[in-house]
């Protein structure tokens, strides 16, 4: 897992506005409710999501790989600690551990580390996707397609270009990202790529991942809570507990 970094970082929280995705914070809130104890933010970037929780009470510890993003969150939110350390190379026991956004499928070996998140709490929270627009085709494979755009502070625009190439039977999905800075004529004045190489399930593989690791499903919300229950599933989140 890379962290991240240059305009991927900084730019981060402007897309997730962008895209106007329901927030995972009240179910990240629901799901701390009555944990009793600290409890580890695995993933918590500029703390778009860990500075709310932490500011309505709950004891939250966060931890990120980016030192820019480390940066972000302790300038956002200074009150709220964050550990700038891989959480492979973390040790600690905790009342839960929350992983939101996507951040599990950027992880080597899934099996291994449910495991070992089995060994450091009986709670878990995790949200997954499942990359139904580049296996259906809708988006073009092994070829850049335009993805959005954001109006920077500064007056500039930040474009986001993607390819990917996708596997599905070894649920492997690699996705280059590709950002573009223009001035207000519309000239490029900087470009940087990065490479995301993430793991995706099906339903029953996952399932039985997790009952092999020793998890139980208490709870499953589907698209983040957002549409009808006859919807095609985007986003699985999950509040999981030890069996």
């Amino acid at each position: 897992m890379s962290a991240y970094t240059g305009f991927e970082a900084l730019w981060h929280d402007l897309f997730w506005e962008a895209e106007e995705a329901p927030s995972e914070v009240l179910l990240i809130d629901e799901f701390l409710q009555k944990k009793d104890g600290r409890s580890l933010y695995v993933g918590s970037g500029s703390g778009r999501l860990l500075g709310p929780l932490a500011e309505a009470g709950h004891e939250l510890v966060g931890l990120e790989i980016s030192p820019e993003m480390v940066a972000l969150s302790r300038e956002k939110f200074p009150k709220v600690k964050v550990s700038e350390e891989s959480w492979q190379k973390h040790e600690g026991n905790y009342a839960s551990i929350v992983i939101p956004a996507f951040t599990f499928q950027l992880f080597e070996d899934p099996q291994r580390q449910l495991q070992r998140l089995r060994e450091q709490t009986d709670h878990l929270y995790l949200t997954l996707f499942f990359p139904w627009a580049e296996l259906s085709g809708d988006l073009p494979s092994n070829e850049w397609y335009f993805d959005r755009s954001i109006s920077l502070p500064s007056g500039e625009t930040g474009e986001l270009e993607t390819r990917h190439k996708i596997k599905e039977q070894a649920g492997s999905l690699v996705r280059k990202h590709r950002y573009v800075m223009k001035d207000a004529a519309g000239e490029i004045v900087k470009k940087e790529e990065t490479v995301q190489r993430m793991r995706f399930f099906t339903d029953v593989a996952l399932k039985n991942l997790l009952k092999k690791t020793g998890w139980e499903i208490e709870k499953e919300v589907l698209n983040l809570g957002d549409g009808e229950e006859d919807d095609l599933v985007y986003v699985c989140t999950f509040y999981l507990r030890g069996m």
